[in-house]
């Protein structure tokens, strides 16, 4: 399939805390965390468990989160100065005990997890996760904290804060790749090497999956899913009213030709996007940039793109710079499922989005090739990019047993059989019950299967440091508004530049 990432040793430079920052110092006004709100399944809470939860909020004040649904303030969340860390429990995360030693208590029957899924299809999919959960383990009381903001940029702000001030939750989201680096570097995760051996996980996922979420040759995440970030999503009933093949759209001049003629017919603003999370303008400059070429990938992802004249750079900017011209002048104020729902109800022909948006297909009650249909984003036929989800095991948690249970459940065959025909990606595991997954997942499945070429996504976390992806965002948001192309590369290459000492994986994508 042609993936492949080694990592450079971890030097002074790399464990500096100043690396170790919150992933999107710019995003936009008004992004808010709506949701830390926290989910019992049918348990009551302790009076020491009530304490604990009075802890985390006082720690997400601290972060810039006031309140249950408060507002991160400009969203500029930094990296606060490390803490002198408590002592670590000198038990191990089975809580073995021997003769000569004090047996360690029972923990609390709580299991606390940090996720960014709270679309309906995304709140579907967790839940069936839970549900899995809660029939293996049912005295373990699970908190769900879904806090709302695509991609995790609010998420992950949020919870650099609580892992530095020592109360990071069991478990929480995260997408394999560069994203969990900087808490390996700082020494905030356990490595759970022995439990891909419980499990027997190596046998089941594919290679590709396994090195994303290894560091320094151990395991220390456990996947969920792999999403795919390609993916154009269309109405059917508006290509076909509008004789639009969509097979003929494998370039993106065919793309705009399309668009053209809906236009003429009367659809003014025939492609969607929503892009109040400023990471979905990304997302899809992301894919005209795959769209240019594995080569031109691979240098981007490995930091190689250094000049602002780059044909190639050039190029993939001028395409979505002219693919703005399409999209519906709201778009601002939309969140990337309420762009998705303009295809759903017709209001849109097209959207650019990972196939996390088939969720949202499936709870309006859709028909995949009858009502939508999919294709790979021009120029990526036989690519196949990687959006990886996954849970780790922090350091230090309160409920080490519980956590280590509940990775069991993320990287077991029933778990992820439960999870991922809702939330629209494929299992992680190769050996998938076929007859739970719908239309869609089974065609994404045989194209993960005869992929030539596979790619790690930059803006969800995993081709490129945090340092360059943070100011990528950025300067992509910028060109929504201004559409300079002469600035949006110079801004580009200088970030790269600026963030060449981060460039610690060599991807090999060929």
């Amino acid at each position: 399939m042609g993936l492949a990432c080694t990592t450079r040793g971890a030097t002074e430079e790399n464990l500096n805390e100043s690396k170790f920052r919150c992933p999107h110092q710019g995003m936009r006004k008004g992004l808010r965390i709506e949701a830390f709100n926290y989910r019992f399944e049918g348990k009551i809470l302790s009076k020491e468990q009530k304490e604990q939860k009075i802890t985390r909020r006082q720690v997400l004040k601290y972060a810039g989160a006031v309140g249950v649904a408060a507002a991160v303030v400009g969203a500029g969340v930094g990296w606060i100065a490390k803490p002198t860390p408590a002592p670590l429990p000198t038990t191990t995360a089975t809580m073995t005990a021997t003769a000569t030693t004090t047996a360690v208590p029972a923990e609390a029957p709580v299991l606390e997890i940090y996720h960014w899924w709270t679309s309906g299809g995304e709140a579907a999919a967790i839940n069936a996760l839970v549900k899995v959960f809660n029939q293996k383990y049912p005295d373990i009381a699970v908190l769900q904290t879904p806090v709302a903001g695509g991609a995790g940029y609010v998420m992950k702000a949020a919870m650099k804060s609580l892992v530095l001030a020592g109360e990071a939750p069991d478990a929480f989201q995260m997408h394999a790749g560069y994203e969990g680096k900087p808490y390996f570097d700082a020494g905030y995760l356990d490595p759970i090497t022995d439990l891909w051996t419980q499990q027997g996980l190596a046998a089941v996922m594919p290679s590709v999956v396994q090195d994303m979420v290894k560091f320094g040759g151990n395991y220390y995440a456990v996947p969920v899913n792999i999403h795919r970030p390609n993916v154009v999503w269309y109405n059917k009933t508006v290509l076909d009213a509008n004789g639009i093949d969509p097979a003929t759209l494998t370039s993106w001049d065919a793309f705009f030709a399309a668009c053209d003629k809906l236009v003429a017919a009367g659809k003014a603003h025939p492609v969607s996007i929503g892009d109040s999370g400023a990471w979905t303008d990304e997302h899809v400059l992301e894919q005209m940039i795959a769209g240019e070429g594995i080569d031109f990938y691979e240098n981007w992802v490995n930091g190689k793109v250094t000049s602002a004249t780059d044909p190639k750079l050039v190029h993939a900017l001028e395409t979505f710079k002219k693919y703005l011209g399409y999209i519906n002048p709201d778009h601002s104020t939309l969140t990337w499922d309420q762009a998705t729902a303009r295809v759903i109800t017709g209001d849109a022909a097209f959207n650019v989005m990972g196939d996390w948006a088939n969720g949202e297909f499936l709870v309006a009650k859709k028909v995949y090739g009858k009502d939508y249909g999919t294709l790979a984003t021009p120029g990526t036929a036989g690519m196949y990019g990687l959006v990886i989800d996954c849970f780790q095991h922090p350091k230090g948690v309160k409920h080490p047993q519980n956590s280590r249970k509940w990775l069991g459940v993320v990287g077991s065959k029933e778990g992820q059989d439960a999870f991922n025909p809702l939330k629209g990606s494929i299992s992680a595991r190769t050996d998938a019950d076929m007859t739970k997954y719908g239309p869609y997942q089974a065609a994404a499945i045989a194209d993960f299967k005869a992929a030539k070429y596979m790619y790690p996504s930059v803006t969800h976390g995993s081709g490129a440091p945090e340092s360059f992806a943070t100011k990528a965002t950025d300067i992509v948001s910028a060109f929504v508004a201004n559409k300079d192309v002469s600035a949006a590369a110079t801004a580009l290459v200088n970030a790269t530049t600026a963030a060449a000492a981060d460039y610690t994986t060599v991807w090999k994508l060929h």
